[in-house]
């Protein structure tokens, strides 16, 4: 069950719905709840926001540092 949406922090925000659905599955395979938001941009742009609860976020970004590297570059 996730957590209150005041308990929800970012654990990272993409462009790319495969990277963030990656990024997911590797939260999840590591049993830290997670979800993919997607928020509407300008001009039919968006982001995805990779949401995980507040006491998660450590692990989450560690987790996922590397698919957020690879987008950076």
């Amino acid at each position: 069950m996730m957590a209150k949406p005041d308990d929800l922090v970012a654990a990272a925000l993409f462009t790319d719905r495969d990277v963030a659905d990656e990024a997911w599955g590797c939260l999840v395979d590591a049993d830290i709840p997670a979800s993919v938001i997607t928020e509407p941009g300008m001009v039919g742009a968006y982001r995805l926001n990779v949401m995980v609860e507040r006491r998660d976020l450590d692990e989450a970004q560690r987790l996922i540092a590397d698919l957020v590297k690879s987008v950076e570059q």
